[in-house]
């Protein structure tokens, strides 16, 4: 998996699990089907600019959020 594949990966998996959807939830969202959105997050798909542009109209999302590194998550631990 390249850089890239990878951060619409991770991406998307952050993004779907912040607004608390299911892949149904999404696919019914931006016309994408639960399959592809699944391999998508999984790395092993490589979408079309056309397929990311539907995930980022249906999310309401900027394009850059998918394709940025992900943030990192830092949690402090006690």
């Amino acid at each position: 998996m390249d850089y890239l594949s990878h951060n619409v990966s991770e991406n998307l998996k952050k993004i779907r699990k912040a607004k608390g959807m299911s892949l149904d939830q999404v696919s019914e969202q931006t016309g994408v089907s639960k399959s592809m959105l699944a391999q998508i997050e999984r790395g092993t798909a490589n979408p079309s600019l056309g397929v990311l542009g539907k995930i980022t109209s249906g999310l309401r999302i900027e394009f850059q959020r998918l394709i940025d590194p992900p943030r990192m998550d830092y949690t402090r631990i006690i």
